[in-house]
C-alpha cells in the first residue's frame, strides 16, 4: 500500500508540475483573466452609452416635431370655423 501511495503522490507531483510549466504562474493566468474582463466591461460600456446617445437623440427629433406642429397650426376653441367661398373660373372662349 505504500508504494501505491507514493506512486500517486509522484504522478500528481509531476502532473502538477508540468500543468505548471506548460500554462505559467496561477498569477500570470489571473492577470490575463482580469484583461479579458476589462476588455468586456469597456466593449458593454461603450454599447450602453451608444445605446443611451440613440435614445436621447430619439427623443430630442420627437420632441422638436412636437414643437415644429404645435406652432405652425395653434388651435383656438374660441374662434368659430371659417368657410371660404370657391370662385368659379370663366372659361376662356
Amino acid at each position: 500500500m505504500a508504494l501505491t501511495t507514493v506512486a500517486a503522490f509522484a504522478a500528481g507531483f509531476a502532473t502538477g508540475w508540468v500543468g505548471r510549466s506548460v500554462t505559467g504562474s496561477t498569477r500570470e493566468a489571473i492577470v490575463q483573466a482580469l484583461v479579458v474582463a476589462h476588455r468586456v466591461r469597456d466593449g458593454a460600456r461603450r454599447i450602453i452609452a451608444e445605446q443611451v446617445e440613440w435614445g436621447e437623440d430619439l427623443l430630442a427629433e420627437g420632441r422638436a416635431r412636437y414643437d415644429l406642429l404645435r406652432q405652425a397650426a395653434p388651435i383656438d376653441d374660441e374662434i368659430p370655423p371659417q368657410v371660404l367661398e370657391l370662385k368659379k373660373r370663366e372659361r376662356a372662349a
